[in-house]
């Protein structure tokens, strides 16, 4: 299974363009990403196999992983996807 990934930086660009985006996550997520304000890089995109990530996690009071699984608003994911359209020239 292939994902595609989009990067989030804590760096702002120097010149903001269409394939960028500010990001307010919130709730913050954990250390050490925990910047509540991120960039999104349109003009980067990968792909991965699935298997090749490491998820985001937390350990639970009896040692269990607790993942940090996020959804992204449909208004928000729009903007994600016009910045990943703009950073490919389509």
């Amino acid at each position: 299974m292939l994902c595609t990934i989009v990067p989030l930086s804590t760096s702002a660009p120097r010149r903001v363009l269409p394939c960028h985006m500010e990001i307010v996550v919130d709730p913050p997520l954990p250390e050490p990403y925990s910047n509540p304000r991120m960039w999104l890089k349109g003009d980067v995109v990968l792909t991965v196999a699935f298997h090749r990530l490491r998820l985001l996690f937390d350990r639970h009071e009896a040692g269990q992983r607790v993942y940090d699984v996020r959804v992204l608003p449909a208004d928000v994911f729009e903007d994600v996807k016009a910045c990943v359209r703009a950073g490919i020239g389509l």
